[in-house]
């Protein structure tokens, strides 16, 4: 079985990410292999965000290390949150006050005016620190309220492109066919698997 560090302690996120790599290899998180590190997402942009991710557990970790950072974009909030989308309520990882926050704000936004995509940007650095980057892209709109058990995140108040539901209402398969953070694994696990 073949290992990678991601550079995360989101539990969600590596059993996301797990699923889609699939049992021939194991996703460990940073409370696995270095319990209590922590840094700032400080970046302007999502690949400076996973560069400091990569560069706070590469002393950890000798083999290869993926870090992703990912966001909600929302076109009428001019592309807000962004890389903001852990802190849009005020406090870091609360997932329910970012999403109250985004219904409030949106509120008086029509339904033809409420466009957003989930962006993610993976980087993925090998056990020689050669940088390799992937990213993918999930289009859709913000639903008026929260909807569905499944996910994290924005999950419950976005309607992907060509469903009538939102993405926490979505099978773990179904969202990992579609998802931003999906199709930048799919490119990631590609590219391992042509690299052997």
């Amino acid at each position: 079985m073949r290992k990678i560090v991601l550079a995360s302690n989101n539990r969600h996120k590596i059993h996301e990410i797990q699923g889609i790599f699939g049992p021939s290899w194991q996703v460990l998180g940073v409370s696995d292999v270095a319990p209590g590190l922590q840094w700032e997402e400080t970046g302007k942009t999502f690949l400076e965000n996973a560069r400091i991710k990569i560069k706070a557990l590469r002393p950890h970790v000798s083999g290869p290390i993926m870090a992703d950072d990912s966001g909600l974009c929302v076109d009428a909030l001019g592309g807000q949150p962004g890389v903001h989308s852990s802190s849009f309520g005020g406090i870091e990882g609360d997932h329910a006050r970012n999403t109250a926050k985004l219904l409030k704000v949106m509120e008086t936004v029509p339904q033809n005016h409420r466009q957003a995509h989930f962006y993610c940007l993976l980087l993925f650095v090998d056990a020689q620190n050669q940088e390799h980057q992937f990213d993918g892209r999930c289009d859709g709109l913000i639903a008026a309220s929260r909807a569905g058990g499944g996910g994290f995140g924005y999950d419950p108040v976005f309607l992907p492109i060509g469903f009538s539901k939102t993405m926490a209402e979505l099978s773990d398969q179904e969202k990992n066919a579609i998802s931003h953070r999906g199709r930048a694994m799919a490119k990631l696990k590609e590219y391992l698997n042509k690299s052997g």
